[in-house]
C-alpha cells in the first residue's frame, strides 16, 4: 500500500506514463519537452481537466535516470517523469532503484 506521501507525488495517471516510458509506449521521446508534451497528452486523455494537468506539470520534471553528466542520453529508457523536488535533489546522481519503483519506472 503506498503512502500518503507517495500518492501526492505520484498518482496513477503519472505512473501510468513511467511504465509507458519504460515499455516503449511512449514513443521517441529526444528531449525533455518530448517527455513533457507525452505527459501533457497522457493526463489529457485521462480527462482530467485544465487546472488538474498545470498542477501536475507544475510539480512534475522530465528527468533523467542517469545524468548527461555521467554518461545518459537522451532517450525514452533513460528518461523518468518525476516529482521536481526529487529531480532536483539528486542533481547529477543517478535515480535510485527505491524512487523508480515509486514512480511507476520500475
Amino acid at each position: 500500500m503506498s503512502s500518503p506521501n507517495t500518492k501526492s507525488k505520484y498518482g496513477a495517471a503519472s505512473m501510468q506514463i513511467n511504465r509507458n516510458i519504460k515499455n516503449g509506449k511512449a514513443g521517441n521521446l529526444p528531449n525533455n519537452q518530448a517527455v513533457r508534451n507525452y505527459a501533457h497528452s497522457v493526463y489529457e486523455a485521462r480527462g482530467m481537466s485544465d487546472a488538474e494537468i498545470q498542477r501536475h506539470m507544475d510539480n512534475k520534471d522530465a528527468g533523467h535516470i542517469r545524468s548527461q553528466h555521467n554518461g545518459g542520453q537522451n532517450c525514452a529508457s533513460n528518461y523518468m517523469w518525476e516529482d521536481r523536488h526529487d529531480n532536483r535533489a539528486h542533481g547529477d546522481d543517478r535515480v535510485r532503484a527505491s524512487a523508480e519503483k515509486r514512480a511507476g519506472r520500475r
